[in-house]
């Protein structure tokens, strides 16, 4: 049977997605209440990288307008160039993700200080990453602490 990308997908078939996402940093919606969806229009799973790009994005768009493109592109290119690296260094396929990921959501996260101001010092942009990917880890614990109970609930009651 075929997939149908416009057949609704039951919610815990992306609760894996989910916490993954959390894992690395990548909420549902960007700094801007833009959606960072799941799926791209034809029902694919939407990379990690390409949902970071889409957060560094959200984040840019605090930014006034000539500021925000130097940003971005800086940003990417620094995602390239530690991307090469990783390759060169052999690492696996996630782990080059996921360090590609992290330079993505903190410049996402850097954008966002930036934007706020007036404090935008090394230790205020380092402190707000640090806090970003606590809240993440803490959502994510509480997304599979949530899954699990719900399991249990469910195993209880077929029994």
């Amino acid at each position: 049977m075929l997939h149908d990308a416009n057949a609704p997908t039951h919610p815990t078939d992306d609760l894996p997605l989910i916490a993954e996402r959390l894992r690395l940093g990548l909420p549902l919606r960007g700094f801007d209440g833009r959606e960072i969806p799941l799926r791209t229009p034809a029902g694919e799973c939407l990379g990690a990288t390409e949902a970071a790009h889409l957060l560094l994005l959200s984040g840019a768009s605090l930014l006034s307008k000539d500021y925000a493109d130097p940003f971005v592109f800086a940003a990417l290119a620094r995602a390239g160039e530690i991307e090469t690296k990783s390759h060169a260094a052999g690492d696996i396929p996630g782990v080059v993700v996921a360090k590609v990921t992290a330079v993505l959501v903190s410049a996402a996260v850097r954008a966002s200080v930036i934007a706020r101001g007036p404090d935008i010092s090394p230790s205020a942009i380092n402190r707000a990453t640090l806090s970003w990917y606590e809240m993440s880890h803490l959502r994510r614990r509480e997304l599979l602490m949530a899954c699990q109970a719900g399991a249990e609930v469910e195993q209880r009651q077929s029994a």
